[in-house]
């Protein structure tokens, strides 16, 4: 029998999810880890540029931190069980620890160099890639509740997109004020009370053991069998490459269309990152899942508006409603993709997918900045983003296109 005691208050019946002790725990714990990652990440990029003053290593660095997620991840994620995601997390953990150590000591010693802080990169890379599947997997295995799936996949969300705003912040005055070893010691803290928070998840009951053969192969058999994922993760892959990349042009945009990049870039990124925790609010909350299956099929098409808009206006008063469209469409097609395949996905393929999910989406943005900034130099910033649309546009219908040819060839 429920008592009035018991019945959730108006955040838990807003956030279901919430309603849970242990994914609250976990929640905790993300949020101090993603501030502390960003801080870190971010404080790299800007001693990077202050040692060597190159773009060029700027963009080494930054492929070194992300572009790992195109390989790693899948191939990780295969190995990542209910079973074993809280170890393999806290192991990640641990080596992080390791490594921001490492960065403090060396920063302490005055050795710290460029090519000591790539090869940490690089490490740190390979170290996140496998730490995205198993966070998905272990954030899965606290609920109890297993149709509060989309929105505890929307509301991990909505913390790294609040990361992603507060922690550059963060690095911003802690790096010229205090200098990189107090970021890194930020980092070192929030891991150690993330690694506090995951040792006190305990598996759940509604958990069932894993096949102990499931592989990559099997998630990819999954994905090629499922009419969904089968679609969903190439178009996310598109807009991973020719969508989401658009970060590499806000500082263009803003210093060669409106001739004051410190201030426009600041406002673009804001109104990017207020609509993506807007939407990672709405998918998080009880509407979520009616949301997601709803507009899933249209936020592809809202980024493509988005960025034409971008490439034909030349007015504050339209590009800032459509970075706002564009934080907007990309979040809610990447958290209504993952959530939505996790959801139905088998649980011994579930940590694969979650790989391969990486690999669609934050393993091609790496890629995506390069090619964006490479296209900008030739096509300047406007046409980049009209070219970004074009290309996008034609991938989603080339996607839709094919997989209708072939249910159609498989009904024949």
């Amino acid at each position: 029998m429920t008592t009035a005691a018991s019945q959730p208050g108006w955040i838990g019946r807003l956030f279901p999810a919430l309603n849970e002790a242990p994914l609250r725990r976990y929640l905790s714990g993300q949020v101090a880890s993603v501030l502390g990652s960003w801080t870190q990440n971010v404080t790299l990029n800007l001693l990077v540029y202050h040692l060597s003053g190159s773009a060029a290593i700027l963009a080494l660095l930054n492929f070194l931190l992300y572009g790992p997620q195109l390989v790693v991840a899948p191939v990780a994620g295969s190995r990542i069980r209910a079973e074993n995601a809280r170890s393999v997390t806290l192991c990640v953990l641990t080596t992080s620890l390791v490594l921001t150590g490492s960065l403090i000591t060396l920063s302490a010693l005055g050795v710290l160099n460029v090519p000591l802080i790539l090869a940490h990169a690089l490490a740190i890379g390979i170290s996140s890639a496998i730490e995205v599947p198993a966070r998905q997997v272990l954030l899965l295995t606290s609920l109890r509740d297993t149709s509060l799936t989309s929105n505890a996949v929307a509301m991990n969300t909505m913390v790294y997109n609040v990361g992603r705003m507060v922690g550059p912040t963060i690095a911003g005055f802690v790096y010229p004020t205090l200098g990189p070893r107090a970021s890194f010691a930020i980092y070192a803290l929030a891991l150690c009370f993330m690694a506090v928070c995951v040792r006190s998840i305990r598996l759940s009951a509604n958990v069932r053991a894993a096949r102990p053969d499931s592989s990559l192969r099997d998630a990819v058999g999954y994905v090629m069998s499922d009419a969904f994922s089968a679609r969903y993760l190439p178009i996310l892959a598109c807009i991973g490459l020719f969508a989401a990349s658009y970060q590499t042009l806000v500082p263009l945009l803003a210093d060669r269309a409106f001739h004051d990049a410190a201030h426009y870039t600041g406002v673009f990124f804001a109104c990017a990152g207020a609509g993506s925790l807007s939407s990672a609010v709405l998918l998080s909350s009880a509407l979520g899942p009616r949301a997601s299956a709803r507009f899933i099929a249209w936020a592809p098409w809202t980024a493509i508006v988005a960025l034409l808009v971008l490439a034909t206006t030349s007015a504050v008063g339209a590009s800032m409603p459509a970075f706002y469209a564009l934080g907007f469409s990309l979040t809610f097609a990447a958290t209504s993709t993952n959530a939505t395949i996790q959801r139905r996905c088998p649980e011994h393929v579930r940590g694969g997918l979650v790989g391969m999910y990486g690999m669609a989406y934050n393993g091609t943005m790496p890629f995506g900045y390069l090619l964006v900034g490479t296209v900008s130099e030739a096509l300047g910033v406007r046409h980049t983003f009209a070219a970004m649309a074009v290309v996008l546009a034609v991938g989603i219908m080339s996607i839709v296109a094919w997989q209708r040819f072939k249910v159609q060839r498989e009904g024949a």
